[in-house]
């Protein structure tokens, strides 16, 4: 667990520090190449993350998926219970970005089993898929129980690790992870 915790703390940081253009840049080229893939074009039903601080921005896909009609659900953060309740948006500004983590202003819940593609965030992941959050376990919890949706989570290059990073059996994988300069499939 400490070990966890001290790399959680380290790629942060680095995160925290990125320079501002570098950020968007990377931002922009890696959302752009996940619209390309044939997995997101041909998903009708999405749920995806709106950043904060400095994590791979998601404006891109986000405005993109609603231009091309599909089902466009982000996170509502369930304090109480931990938990985390897809709720389907159908604009920008259904999206209260004045909280620390930007969501829904109302949960209405829709139906994990329904959701066939998953932008998950993520601090840490390594080429085998293993990824470490924020440790609050929302991402976790939610992905145990909604069963086949195809995971995929966007990274800078300095957030993935070549060698196996320190997970828990709670812990789940990513199917995909896409950074500025590479596509990894650890699956394949």
């Amino acid at each position: 667990m400490h070990m966890k915790n001290e790399i959680r703390k380290e790629i942060l940081e680095k995160r925290k520090n990125l320079d501002e253009g570098f950020w968007i840049e990377k931002s922009i080229d890696i959302q752009k190449r996940l619209i390309k893939e044939g997995f997101y074009q041909s998903a009708t039903t999405i749920l995806i993350y709106y950043h904060f601080d400095r994590e791979v921005m998601t404006d891109i896909v986000l405005s993109d998926a609603l231009n091309k009609g599909k089902v466009v659900c982000i996170p509502f953060n369930d304090w109480k219970t931990e938990t985390l309740i897809p709720t389907r948006i159908y604009s920008e500004k259904d999206i209260d970005i004045t909280k620390k983590i930007p969501q829904p202003f109302e949960k209405k819940p829709f139906l994990p089993e329904k959701i066939q593609l998953a932008i998950i965030p993520g601090v840490v992941f390594d080429i085998y898929g293993n990824r470490i959050g924020m440790g609050k376990g929302f991402f976790d919890k939610f992905l145990k129980t909604s069963g086949n949706i195809l995971k995929v989570s966007l990274a800078f290059d300095f957030q993935v690790m070549e060698e196996r990073l320190p997970v828990d059996k709670w812990d789940q994988k990513v199917d995909i992870i896409i950074t500025e300069t590479r596509i990894i499939k650890p699956g394949e």
